[in-house]
């Protein structure tokens, strides 16, 4: 995988093509699908270089190698990165199932990557909980964390770290809000201190394969501007959600990640909003559920949104679907609601 004789490692999901064709002459690394939980994938090239250098400031701001478990894909960019760090500390690593029932005892220095959807899941269940408190770290990312889901891990003695990063930074450059070393973050344009992440770190990606135009749009000067509102707390970063989680509806700002906030304090894991085009509206607030009703979830957010952001949508579903990453899938909800939404 790291081999250095110019060779590629590809580890493209279902939906990435790659056209080995356009690999830049001389490029040593993987090519990686983004998630595309938000528009269409694109295949990440990552160098060899930028992959070291990832491994060893994951390894520095947790206190040195250990043992990597992985429950998650190992193309994606998460799933990878516990296997480079593997390979490049010389130390064991464990693939196990995404529900997590062969789970190994850790050792005197063990790390997992997971998702909050694995965290939920394992601290229902007082023996993976019991034996994931045995870990020295256990790194979430994918999607945000919870204060609810996060209080319950401490109670239960498991060492959450929580990371902010992605597939063109190779994985995690933010861990509890601190960049890593060598790793530096910016807002760009900020309104009331709360702006567009940009992030300038040794681990950036080459460049989306064989797509100049979108590379362009996201590296510039040696940056990553990434689709992410944030704002910094001191040198601590928040991620507040995403450029596209503001949509206008009634001629007013509507943040869906605001709601998706308080939606999860309450229902964790149970609901999702999304919004919709709207010939009248711009768009539309829909909110989707695995059990509470709608009266039950206007009732939850009426005291804390405007009119504009009431959810004027409701729709059923088994459950909230979810990208290999761990975030709401919104482009299935759409078009699920495209199919059977109905409207309020």
């Amino acid at each position: 995988m790291l081999a250095g004789d110019g060779s590629v490692v590809r580890l493209g999901g279902p939906d990435v093509a790659v056209d080995e064709s356009a690999i830049p002459e001389g490029f040593t690394g993987v090519i990686v699908p983004t998630s595309g939980s938000t528009g269409t994938p694109k295949a990440v090239m990552l160098s060899r270089a930028a992959l070291i250098v990832a491994a060893d400031a994951v390894h520095a701001r947790l206190g040195g190698p250990g043992v990597w478990v992985n429950p998650l894909p190992g193309w994606y960019v998460a799933g990878l990165m516990t296997r480079v760090r593997a390979l490049v500390a010389g130390t064991a690593h464990h693939q196990i199932s995404p529900h997590l029932e062969d789970l190994p005892r850790p050792g005197s220095r063990s790390y997992i990557s997971l998702v909050p959807a694995h965290l939920h899941r394992a601290l229902s269940d007082p023996a993976l909980a019991e034996r994931l408190a045995g870990y020295e770290a256990v790194l979430i990312g994918g999607s945000a964390l919870g204060h609810a889901l996060r209080d319950q891990a401490e109670r239960a003695g498991v060492r959450v770290v929580t990371t902010y990063g992605m597939s063109e930074t190779c994985g995690g450059v933010v861990y509890d809000g601190t960049p890593l070393d060598g790793v530096h973050v910016e807002i760009a344009d900020p309104v009331d201190e709360i702006g567009r992440v940009l992030l300038t770190t040794p681990t950036l990606f080459e460049g989306y394969l064989g797509d100049p135009v979108h590379t362009a749009l996201v590296r510039r000067d040696g940056s990553l501007w990434t689709f992410d509102r944030g704002r910094l707390v001191g040198s601590r970063l928040e991620i507040l959600g995403r450029v596209d989680d503001v949509v206008q509806s009634g001629g007013t700002n509507v943040d869906l990640a605001q709601m998706q906030r308080l939606l999860d304090a309450r229902f964790p894991h149970q609901t999702a909003c999304f919004a919709v085009p709207d010939p009248v509206w711009g768009s539309t607030v829909i909110v989707a559920s695995t059990g509470p009703g709608r009266d039950v979830v206007l009732d939850v957010l009426a005291p804390h949104i405007t009119s504009a952001a009431r959810p004027r949508g409701f729709l059923r579903v088994d459950a909230v679907p979810l990208s290999t990453s761990g975030k709401i899938d919104r482009a299935s909800l759409v078009e699920k609601w495209r199919q059977d939404g109905d409207r309020a």
